[in-house]
């Protein structure tokens, strides 16, 4: 017991010790299997050494045939196949991801099933050696570790193609991350572009000498600056108002975009727009800043446009000469386009595409449940942490990343719409502006989906492998079934007669010291009865030796019907026969068992026709305590032979 528990700590401390030098060694996840074979080779080497060392030692004793350089060979592979599973089996389960606490559960796991596979299999019970098992006891042990082998071996491959196959899977998500983050980065820029050029154009009209002309009050400033806001609205389809607005809020000139081009508002349609919160914004700023709005829908007279139009507005204070503020200068930058170009983009993503505002609310992406839901009061619930709890969290508070979810994988880029160049005030502090999150879902079922062609292949191929082994370990077991069969005919050869299949001299001998040991140990009674045929040898001269071999077959099956399961029959040689009979019973129970035996061989033997008359002359002794197997030989024998001077056909007692 101290040996076990010895052999269990230092295989254990050896694991954790092993576990910690390998993860330390940062070994690609790419490179499992190298990882694998220097765990599980160094413990092995471990095992080796303890149970050398318990074995020189006396502490551990190997099984009955079981040579010690073998039982450290086989201990020492034993170990490597535990190890190996256990590796195999740990990065499949997500239980933990604390390394000492997966090494402390990895080393007990292993020195348990380690000495239990020592203690059961390898190890004999006691320091005395175990009996040699038997013929049919042999081939069920090797059926048994055929079968816990090969579906050990299978488990190992099967547990090998599972891992290799996940870290195929983590290569191709990191690579289709990487590929849905260079998407992203290249959408964003296209974003950003257009509105940096919104802002620029805008800063570009505040400082118009026409715009400070009409300032002041010039009679051809507004023709020549709504001229001006004309020609940059045909240059840039894509802004669909360009206003001035006065300090009043009022728009004193507007220039929309139109199915038949660009059309100049007239004066009794401009429009009070001093409420609106883009205004007002605005109008907070110092001369040289840029207000940057949140993308929403236009809205006109009070009411969204219908078809929604997506509007991003860019606005920067305008003053007069003397630094009074005067209005502003606005862009409405139509986002159609940009949309219609980050769904074109979308295209070319595994993922489901989706823009999100600083709030979580959809401007592009899942149209016709959650898009715009912010412009109305109905939908404001419909953001992407009432879809997806917790998710927005991680998108909201990080630049960039992804993230693994039970939905899949959100792989997200920020979109800042401020630019270095106009995203600091006068007083250098930072002006906030409007930010975006795109993201793209990456379902399961589509990182499935590109992974299929893999399974079938892997599957067949397993199959195939389990097939072919399980045919080879079922050949190898037929072959060494052979063997035993083989060795159990040498052996029966060895210990039995072949002409009665009784046990022979050898044999008996053996039988006999064993139950004079048992019989001393317990205190028992033992008899010894030899018995000889009468007139054997006149049989075996007059009908030939097919006739004496036949009597003798006769006689040897009599007896059994005669004798104890647990009496010992054997042929000494000739027609000379012995019987052990442990526990007998009285000296009258004995003669009883004579007088059977001499009955039975008054029935005629009849043999090609021919009568054969046999008689049997039996000496019996009584084994009596201290007294040596010689002397209970001498006195079988003696007995028996005082048997064949009286006439035959009788028993004599050794006294």
């Amino acid at each position: 017991m101290l040996a076990r528990l010895l052999l269990f700590t230092v295989l254990m401390i050896a694991e954790v010790l092993v576990k910690s030098f390998v993860h330390a060694l940062h070994i690609s996840k790419n490179y499992f299997w190298l990882e694998i074979i220097i765990d599980a080779g160094s413990v092995a080497v471990v095992v080796v050494l303890i149970t050398r060392f318990l074995l020189r030692t006396g502490r551990l004793v190997a099984r009955m045939n079981l040579r010690r350089e073998s039982m450290q060979l086989q201990a020492g592979t034993f170990a490597f196949g535990i190890e190996a599973l256990l590796m195999l089996i740990f990065p499949l389960l997500t239980f933990t991801e604390h390394h000492q606490l997966i090494a402390l559960l990895d080393g007990a796991l292993f020195a348990s099933l380690t000495l239990l596979v020592i203690h059961y299999y390898l190890a004999a019970g006691s320091r005395k050696a175990s009996r040699e098992p038997s013929p049919k006891e042999q081939k069920s042990a090797l059926r048994a570790f055929l079968i816990i082998c090969y579906f050990f071996c299978l488990s190992l491959f099967l547990l090998f193609l599972i891992n290799s196959t996940e870290q195929q899977k983590q290569i191709h998500i990191s690579q289709l991350i990487d590929q849905e983050q260079q998407q992203l980065d290249l959408i964003r820029e296209n974003l950003t572009h257009q509105v940096y050029d919104a802002t620029l154009d805008t800063l570009i009209l505040a400082r118009q000498v026409n715009l400070q002309n009409l300032l002041n009050n010039h009679p051809e400033a507004l023709s020549e600056l709504t001229t001006d806001y004309l020609n940059l609205a045909k240059i840039k389809p894509s802004y669909e108002q360009i206003r001035f607005i006065n300090h009043q809020g009022l728009e004193a000139l507007r220039i929309n975009q139109g199915y038949q081009g660009q059309l100049v508002v007239s004066e009794d349609k401009l429009q009070d727009k001093a409420s609106r919160y883009y205004v007002t914004e605005s109008f907070s700023l110092n001369p040289g800043e840029v207000y940057i709005s949140p993308m929403d829908l236009n809205v006109e007279k009070g009411r969204i446009e219908l078809p929604f139009k997506p509007i991003v507005r860019t606005a920067t204070p305008v003053s007069d000469s003397l630094g009074n503020k005067q209005g502003i200068v606005i862009i409405n930058l139509n986002a159609s386009e940009l949309l219609k170009q980050l769904k074109l983009s979308a295209t070319t993503s595994i993922g489901e595409m989706m823009l999100l505002n600083q709030d979580g609310y959809w401007i592009s992406g899942r149209e016709k449940e959650a898009a715009w839901a912010f412009m109305f009061p109905e939908y404001k619930n419909r953001t992407i942490e009432q879809y997806y709890p917790g998710v927005w969290k991680t998108i909201s508070t990080n630049e960039s990343g992804f993230i693994n979810t039970p939905d899949g994988y959100f792989i997200f880029k920020t979109v800042e719409t401020s630019q270095p160049a106009v995203a600091f005030n006068n007083s250098g502090k930072k002006q906030q502006h409007p930010v975006w999150k795109l993201v793209t879902l990456v379902s399961p079922d589509m990182i499935a989906a590109d992974l299929s062609d893999v399974s079938p292949p892997l599957g067949l191929f397993f199959i195939m492998v389990t097939l072919v082994t399980g045919i080879g370990a079922l050949m190898y077991y037929r072959v060494q079934h052979k063997n035993i069969i083989a060795q159990q005919k040498i052996h029966h050869l060895a210990h039995h007669d072949p002409l009665t299949g009784l046990s022979n001299r050898r044999l008996f001998l053996q039988v006999l010291e064993l139950e004079l040991a048992r019989s001393k140990r317990h205190k028992g009674s033992l008899a010894l009865v030899y018995l000889d045929l009468d007139n054997f040898k006149y049989i075996n001269d007059i009908y030939s030796h097919s006739a004496g071999d036949y009597v003798l077959q006769q006689f040897s099956e009599r007896l059994k019907l005669i004798l104890r399961e647990s009496d010992t029959l054997a042929r000494l040689g000739g027609d000379e026969f012995a019987a052990i009979l442990p526990i007998p019973g009285t000296k009258e129970h004995l003669e009883v068992i004579a007088q059977r035996v001499i009955s039975t061989f008054q029935e005629p033997i009849i043999f090609n026709g021919e009568l054969l008359d046999v008689g049997i002359s039996i000496g019996i002794a009584i084994h009596f305590n201290g007294q040596p197997m010689e002397s209970l030989l001498h006195e079988a024998d003696q007995a028996m032979y005082e048997a064949k001077k009286a006439g035959g056909n009788g028993y004599r007692f050794d006294r």
